[in-house]
């Protein structure tokens, strides 16, 4: 089912979809396929199949550990739906059963702020995923834009050069970088972190691509590049 996962992504997916379909048994045993089916549908922007998906992996799982990660794939999809109230509801039923789970610590935090809402409360989030795995790079960065987002740029510094030298080709962490360096300054700094932003997207599977991200990115590049250009046309 991992091929068939990795298939999706192709230009024509209903093919890896229909193999993964098959495997539907009409036993508790189908919950792992909805699972995957729920994952495939996911990454090809299909919704409403995700949710459905979900619903039904959800009334097969009998383990609590089995429901909460049905709880947080469905947070993550309503994530990426930007229905932001119904995720953050999802992510807190796992935490409600499980308050050291470190991955929704973190996707919980960082959703809201990155969105620049409950920063207080995202920080002891983020922090928190941290302490249960310091050398996480991605909470890293989670806890270094908190830190941007509250004003802090000192300590966002510190963080996210953390978590660059842990995931330094993640093209997130890059563009954090870059508006922390716009944001303080240094906009030559600022431009050539965008840049390796922009040239690791474009490396990415496109389903792994947040497209929004990267025309924002793209953009700043481009108005940074145009700033520099007419700073140096002026100095000489």
């Amino acid at each position: 089912m991992v091929l068939d996962a990795q298939l999706a992504d192709t230009a024509d997916p209903e093919k890896p979809l229909a193999d993964v379909r098959s495997l539907l048994k009409g036993k508790p045993e189908d919950r792992e396929v909805y699972v995957r089916l729920a994952i495939m549908y996911t990454r090809l922007k299909r919704w409403s199949d995700a949710e459905e998906s979900l619903n039904k992996a959800e009334l097969l799982s009998t383990k609590a550990e089995d429901k909460e990660y049905v709880y947080f794939l469905r947070g993550s999809t309503f994530e990426r739906e930007k229905k932001y109230d119904e995720a953050e509801a999802e992510f807190k039923r796992v935490l409600t059963a499980n308050p050291q789970s470190a991955v929704t610590l973190n996707y919980l935090g960082y959703m809201n702020a990155d969105r620049g809402v409950q920063l207080e409360e995202s920080l002891n989030q983020i922090k928190l995923a941290v302490s249960l795995d310091p050398t996480n790079g991605a909470y890293l960065d989670s806890l270094g834009w908190v830190y941007f987002k509250l004003g802090k740029y000192d300590m966002a510094e510190e963080t996210l050069n953390k978590a660059s030298l842990r995931m330094g080709s993640d093209p997130t962490v890059q563009d954090h970088l870059g508006d922390l360096f716009q944001k303080t300054g240094r906009l030559k700094l600022a431009a050539a972190h965008w840049e390796r932003a922009v040239e690791e997207w474009n490396k990415t599977v496109p389903a792994e691509i947040d497209g929004d991200l990267f025309v924002a990115t793209q953009k700043k590049l481009d108005a940074a590049k145009v700033r520099l250009a007419k700073e140096e046309s002026q100095n000489q």
